[in-house]
């Protein structure tokens, strides 16, 4: 039996996207914690936050992923590894391609979290769900079966039962936006580092454990977004330069 010693928390959010807090005070809530061994930042079409978050690692005694979460049409995809940005509403297949050219891994992230607009995900959802060795032929490395923030009854269940059938590995996530938030979608992996956790994704050694985002941070986040809904509101306080993880990773 597989000794899990490893919690990573691999889909999280800062200001610099749509998140309510900085990566300064989203890695401090995470150390507060102290439960967790790698963290990504997954901020929505960027990378500044997730690389200045980096460049700070040794400040923190767990690991932290430079990502980025990348629209399409389609739905979303996670790219773990990512340092240069990614064009958006590209095709799926091209998204995974542009993230593996960064030496990334590419995750669909939460396959059945349909907004009320998202007509054309809704249709493409519907067919690979009728045919699920779509994703395996456009190249994911894994499939997002737990996500904290989908707060609607049955999804995640039905997000796993689905990964089961294209035989990728599953992961889990927070999703989180709010300092509180991080620690509820936790990916479980042999050892403790970043290396570690990218060796068991690739071999699908991993297990998946969580809880759905409470109340007060649904409300919460709810709340930030009624009252900042440009794409220009949010602040960059941290940007940095992909140099910085190129040259020490």
């Amino acid at each position: 039996m597989t000794n899990f010693t490893g919690r990573a928390d691999l889909h999280v959010h800062t200001r610099a996207s749509d998140g309510i807090a900085t990566a300064r005070e989203m890695l401090d809530s995470a150390k507060a914690m102290g439960t967790l061994d790698v963290i990504a930042i997954t901020d929505h079409d960027r990378v500044d936050a997730a690389l200045w978050a980096y460049e700070r690692r040794d400040e923190y005694p767990f690991d932290i992923i430079p990502g980025t979460e990348v629209t399409n049409h389609d739905g979303h995809i996670l790219g773990l590894w990512v340092t240069e940005k990614i064009k958006k509403n590209m095709s799926y297949k091209d998204t995974v391609d542009a993230i593996h050219q960064q030496g990334g891994i590419a995750i669909f992230a939460h396959p059945f979290h349909v907004e009320i607009h998202d007509v054309r995900a809704g249709l493409w959802r519907h067919r690979y769900l009728r045919h699920p060795e779509l994703l395996v032929d456009a190249g994911f490395d894994a499939i997002e079966g737990f996500n904290a923030a989908s707060i609607l009854p049955g999804v995640n269940t039905f997000a796993t039962r689905f990964a089961r059938r294209t035989g990728l590995p599953i992961v889990a996530g927070s999703d989180a936006h709010t300092i509180n938030s991080i620690n509820r979608g936790v990916t479980l992996f042999p050892g403790h580092s970043a290396g570690d956790l990218r060796q068991a994704i690739c071999e699908g050694n991993i297990a998946i454990d969580g809880r759905k985002w409470n109340l007060r941070d649904v409300f919460q986040f709810l709340r930030y977004k009624q009252w900042n809904t440009s794409d220009d509101f949010f602040p960059e306080p941290e940007k940095v330069t992909s140099k910085a993880f190129k040259s020490r990773h």
